[in-house]
């Protein structure tokens, strides 16, 4: 965890469920917000108030199901943990397959309340640490990338303008130079007009060796 007061979005149609999980959290030390639909909960992440979620799945409206579906291209963004009745525990589960990270059971056991939430927590801090170091990682290969282009392209360049001399020190010869030539790949025996045609003869050569 980061050394700020997390901040939980507690999402339930029952405001008795609410007020309780509202409670349980803040008792903690996180910082809750809450939404009363499937829709303000969806609202309420694109305002970017928090990425952590406790997420009723029945409700009037848009269910936590539907809401878990508009998140699915987007699930690595956020940490969520269903709330759902003792009843519905195998389709808590299913929603583990929608991205969801944990669930809870109606009625609360309040340890089990805290300890889901911290973990969940430390999963989603977890997932954007490795997020930044995958994208850090992206950026390297890009530059390098990038480095090795320009270098291959001096070096054509370079060899290029090489090759042009040969070429025209070879044709200042009584034989034409088909001694100097002769030890020279066939795609440079002869003269390329371009730096872009003797890449490609090059890379020719290079896919050859």
């Amino acid at each position: 965890m980061t050394g700020e007061r997390e901040t939980i979005l507690v999402v339930d149609d029952e405001e008795t469920v609410r007020n309780l999980l509202q409670l349980i959290l803040e008792e903690t030390g996180y910082v809750v917000t809450t939404a009363t639909s499937g829709e303000e909960a969806l609202h309420k992440l694109s305002l970017g108030e928090t990425k952590i979620m406790l997420l009723d799945m029945k409700m009037p409206g848009m269910s936590g199901i539907e809401v878990l579906r508009k998140l699915a291209d987007d699930w690595f963004n956020y940490c969520v943990i269903v709330v759902t009745g003792v009843t519905d525990t195998n389709t808590a589960i299913d929603t583990l397959k929608l991205g969801a990270y944990d669930y809870i059971t109606k009625p609360f056991d309040q340890d089990e309340v805290k300890q889901k939430t911290t973990k969940a927590i430390e999963r989603y801090h977890h997932l954007v640490q490795e997020k930044r170091s995958y994208e850090q990682l992206q950026k390297s290969i890009a530059e390098q990338t990038s480095r090795m282009q320009e270098q291959f392209s001096e070096l054509v360049g370079s060899l290029a303008r090489e090759h042009k001399l040969i070429i025209e020190m070879a044709s200042k010869q009584a034989d034409g130079g088909k001694l100097i030539l002769s030890k020279l790949p066939k795609e440079l025996q002869k003269p390329i007009s371009s730096v872009d045609e003797f890449r490609a003869a090059l890379l020719r050569i290079l896919r050859r060796a």
